[in-house]
């Protein structure tokens, strides 16, 4: 087997995993327990440029959430790969929803399953060809300015290629931690910082970032966001910079 490929193929899923910091308030990585309400809609725009081991990765992803209720949302994530050692274009689409069960005195914890479809080529590193799946728990917790949270998550992934069913793991585990510090209304202040588990199932190197940003709300239909992310070992990518618009209706 080829170490060089396996190696690219687990960079790809390293960069194509920063697309997924779609479902969390971009910049940010750690998602947050809150929901659209019922009837609301959000649509999120963002994009990362990276670079790890010398190869340079640039990705995006468009989420689209609609509130069902007032505690439950569904969301449609569509990921895409722009610049990356193994090809471009489109990868994994996803459909989840959002259950926010419980929210008092500042303290609120949701639940988002998510389900993974084979849209993205597999040759290229883009996708596993199999439907996957994945579960995340999550808990916020507000006080005056400041707002915490954290999660753990899982996901289950099958693999079409031979190479990939050997080099890659099918479950991996997460967790991560973020605050916000919002300086007034339109302006909050972010970090956030996390370690997962290795897709390389060679390595036992557990991949590790924090990262840094702002989002700014002009008004409340609009936020724009910038953040950077470092790695905090060599299994995690080197270094990473990105933008992004939210809009809610």
């Amino acid at each position: 087997m080829n170490n060089k490929i396996i190696k690219l193929s687990c960079l790809g899923a390293l960069l194509l995993a920063a697309s997924h910091s779609a479902f969390a308030a971009h910049p940010l990585v750690t998602d947050d327990a809150g929901v659209q309400g019922a009837g609301g809609i959000q649509l999120e725009m963002n994009t990362d440029w990276s670079k790890q081991n010398g190869n340079a990765g640039h990705v995006g992803a468009s989420t689209f959430t609609y509130g069902v209720t007032d505690k439950l949302d569904l969301f449609f994530n569509l990921p895409q790969t722009f610049q990356s050692p193994t090809g471009t274009g489109v990868g994994d689409v996803s459909v989840g929803a959002k259950w926010r069960f419980y929210g008092a005195e500042g303290l609120a914890l949701a639940l988002k399953p998510e389900f993974f479809m084979p849209s993205g080529d597999e040759e290229k590193g883009l996708g596993t060809g199999k439907n996957g799946m994945g579960l995340t728990g999550i808990a916020s917790y507000e006080t005056g300015p400041w707002t915490l949270h954290g999660n753990l998550g899982l996901r289950y992934s099958r693999f079409k290629l031979e190479k990939d069913q050997q080099g890659q793991r099918k479950t991996l585990w997460r967790a991560s931690a973020a605050v916000w510090y919002g300086i007034n209304e339109q302006w909050r202040l972010v970090a956030d910082t996390g370690v997962a588990q290795n897709p390389d199932a060679s390595s036992k190197k557990l991949p590790s970032y924090a990262l840094v940003g702002a989002i700014w709300s002009p008004n409340k239909t609009v936020d724009i966001d910038a953040g950077a992310k470092f790695g905090l070992n060599k299994a995690e990518v080197t270094r990473q910079f990105g933008v992004g618009v939210t809009l809610h209706f």
